[in-house]
């Protein structure tokens, strides 16, 4: 949506010094008088009324006639519930045309009004609705769901000063609207981006063919490589690829939420030149790597996976700048290699592939928060909310309200991100040069990404719930909740047998193998009169029989998480790895042993005062009436407890600095939660506004900064999220 009232400004783009300067206070205080006073009350769900009434556009029966005598055609509106059907294009495009592309006309329709049996002129451009009916009449599905007309607009609430906060009936809707409008593309089974560059020319087609059908690339990961054919086309495909992206449709914020959460079933349209149908229906026969036709059969449209798109795209990127690395000529100037990373970072960063851009063990939460920082938003505070629909957050902050008391945005979405649980780790050496970052920049040298697996890297879905549960603020740091275990015992493996132990049953969740590992161990521990660790083991195996067969999306998260856990464990045993026990800390005495992690170092012996920290809880899944936005949460670290234990049962709250992940099987039926604290990280704790600062070429640091400025045409709105499929979180 975009928006005629007054600009806002904000300091995206300032550093952390530059913020604490102006704000006159320290970073660490900032945060905590962002934090709501009632942060701890329980979390407000999304009311589901809208997306249960959504008002879509009924395909008209006949296309509109180019005669501009003839009447035009008419659309009605009708409502239906897309919590139980999804039959419904939901469409993103841009408000504005795509210059030397699109036209700013409007009106050629007749759209029926809200609440009357009369018509206006249609709202988006004619461009927009000529191209969408078509490709609705094409795939046989009949509603369409437009913001213009399908949410309520600034022209349809008359004579009001304070919408966000007015109780008059229009300013509701709209607010519930856009609460949860991201819901409107993740219960749709037809999202569809428009893009405003058309394909021209006959080699275009040829290279787009090609890109899509995956025959640029070889190998994954480190293996990723160019084919032999497109190390002949790469460049020219890379070049074709920019100019795509360069289109207004990937520049902006909310288009942004629109495609990353239509998830897999996002197609995305280009328009073509009538001379290449010929050509295009021969390429199309053509299928990509997953078998999908690449450019459907839409008449004068392309018709193309968006996560297919995001894939080629992405290795094709990262195969040409590994040949750059590897390949280049001493001869070749720095300035052209310069321009072709530019080229290839500019495309990534707007159609990047998050599973193939991230690291084995990286989490989303930084990439994202980067990418939308990058985008063109027309009020600046709405990236709020764009990037709590994206991360899944169930705990909104209000930006209308922190907007009203001038505080920092930057700071803002920081203090979402940790309100939400993320985790920054606190026990790292202290990061360099924090003064001169900006908040994305922090969040990604800051945030938590060790989540290192024994086997294969954990899923973009488990690194994405790796966080706290129920956190708050205060001076000390970062407060939450779980249990909290004191590791005693080294376990040596290596002479364990290499077929593990009997196990009545091979068939389980785990593979035939895990379980014999496990039984091997729960063997072991009973001999050694751990009793209660050795009963749990037992019926955590036989608990894994009953989910032989199951598919993993039928599974709670209890059984996925143990399963994942048990699987490190068992992996573990059979790698030769030290286990180590672990009792629930009691000030007072040893408690027995509940607990079996999977001990990195060769060393058998570990220091009297060695912890762990982990927690864990499943989502609040949505009422028939509610979405709560909820995800699956969980950590299980080793940690550093600051100052000496103590055998006082009044002792203070534990103060936590984390060293590494430490996956494990924990048993803790009925103990509740004990509160800790994990102290701020140290280069936050030494950020100060009076404090000097000297940046790389010994200047000081400005008292402040100059906010990027908004975008003049860019969309805007104020949603929130929550997805009914199960796509995947790499896509966008």
């Amino acid at each position: 949506m975009e928006h005629n009232s007054s600009v806002e400004t904000s300091d995206e783009g300032c550093s952390l010094s530059q913020i604490a300067q102006q704000q006159n206070s320290s970073i660490i205080s900032l945060l905590v008088d962002i934090q709501p006073n009632d942060s701890d009350k329980p979390i407000e769900p999304r009311l589901l009324s809208f997306i249960e009434n959504l008002e879509c556009l009924q395909t008209p029966a006949r296309p509109r006639s180019g005669d501009e005598q003839a009447p035009k055609t008419e659309i009605r509106r009708c409502s239906i519930d897309a919590t139980e059907t999804g039959s419904y294009v939901a469409l993103s495009y841009t408000w504005g045309p795509s210059p030397g592309y699109e036209e700013e006309a409007a009106g050629a329709y007749l759209v029926q009004k809200r609440h009357s049996p009369e018509f206006e002129p249609s709202r988006p451009r004619n461009d927009v609705l000529d191209r969408i009916f078509p490709y609705m009449r094409t795939i046989g599905v009949d509603l369409l769901w437009v913001d213009q007309h399908s949410l309520l607009q600034e022209q349809d609430i008359h004579n009001c000063s304070d919408p966000p906060r007015c109780e008059e009936e229009p300013c509701v809707q709209k607010r519930q609207g856009l609460a949860v409008m991201d819901l409107v593309y993740s219960c749709s089974d037809h999202p569809v981006g428009l893009l405003g560059r058309p394909i021209k020319l006959p080699w275009e087609l040829y290279l787009l063919s090609i890109l899509l059908q995956g025959s640029l690339t070889t190998g994954e990961g480190l293996e990723l490589n160019l084919s032999q054919k497109g190390k002949l086309v790469a460049w020219m495909v890379v070049d074709m690829l920019y100019r795509i992206t360069d289109d207004k449709w990937w520049r902006r914020g909310w288009i942004f939420q629109e495609n990353f959460r239509g998830g897999t079933e996002m197609k995305l349209l280009i328009s073509y030149s009538k001379d290449l149908e010929n050509l295009k229906r021969d390429y199309g026969q053509n299928t990509s790597p997953c078998g999908t036709p690449i450019f459907g059969d839409v008449d004068g449209e392309l018709c193309i996976s968006s996560v297919n798109f995001f894939e080629q795209a992405t290795r094709l990127c990262l195969a040409c700048r590994g040949h750059i690395n590897q390949y280049h000529s001493p001869s070749t100037s720095n300035s052209k290699l310069a321009l072709r990373k530019d080229v290839l970072n500019g495309i990534l960063d707007r159609a990047g592939k998050y599973d193939l851009i991230l690291g084995p063990s990286k989490p989303m939460t930084p990439q994202i928060v980067s990418d939308i920082d990058k985008k063109d938003i027309y009020k600046p505070w709405d990236r709020l909310a764009i990037v709590a629909n994206c991360c899944g957050y169930a705990f909104r902050l209000d930006g209308d309200e922190l907007s009203r008391n001038k505080l920092s945005l930057s700071l803002s979405i920081l203090a979402q991100c940790l309100l939400n649980g993320e985790v920054l780790h606190n026990g790292r050496v202290p990061i360099r040069d924090i003064a001169a970052m900006t908040v994305p920049e922090y969040l990604k040298e800051a945030i938590f990404s060790e989540l290192d697996s024994l086997v294969s890297p954990y899923s973009l879905d488990f690194r994405k719930s790796c966080r706290f549960i129920a956190p708050f603020f205060s001076q000390l740091g970062v407060h939450t909740g779980g249990h909290f275990w004191k590791l005693h015992k080294v376990v040596d493996t290596s002479d364990w047998p290499v077929k593990g132990g009997w196990v009545d049953t091979l068939q389980g969740g785990l593979s035939p193998n895990q379980r014999k590992q496990l039984a091997y161990l729960q063997s072991w521990v009973g001999h050694q009169g751990h009793d209660d660790l050795a009963r749990s083991l037992s019926e955590h195996l036989d608990d894994d029989v009953e989910l032989a067969g199951v598919s993993e999306e039928t599974l709670s998260f209890t059984e996925r998480y143990m399963k994942i856990m048990a699987g490190e464990v068992a992996d573990g045993i059979a790698k030769r790895r030290s286990l180590v026990l672990g009792c629930l800390w009691n000030p007072v005495d040893k408690s027995s042993y509940r607990a079996v992690f999977v001990w990195p170092d060769r060393s058998l012996h570990i220091p009297t005062a060695t912890f762990a920290f982990t927690a864990s809880r499943p989502e609040n899944a949505s009422s028939a009436k509610f979405d709560f936005n909820d995800l699956d949460l969980h950590v299980s670290f080793e940690v550093d407890l600051e100052g000496p234990e103590t055998d006082d049962r009044d002792r203070k709250i534990p103060s936590l600095r984390i060293r590494r992940w430490l996956p494990g099987l924990c048993f803790f039926r009925g103990e509740s939660r004990e509160e800790v604290v994990f102290p701020w990280p140290r280069e936050l704790e030494n950020l100060r506004p009076d404090q000097d600062w000297h940046g790389p070429s010994g200047t000081t640091a400005p008292r402040r900064c100059s906010p990027r400025p908004p975008h003049p045409s860019a969309r805007s709105s104020a949603p929130t999220r929550r997805r009914r499929r199960q796509s995947g979180w790499p896509r966008r």
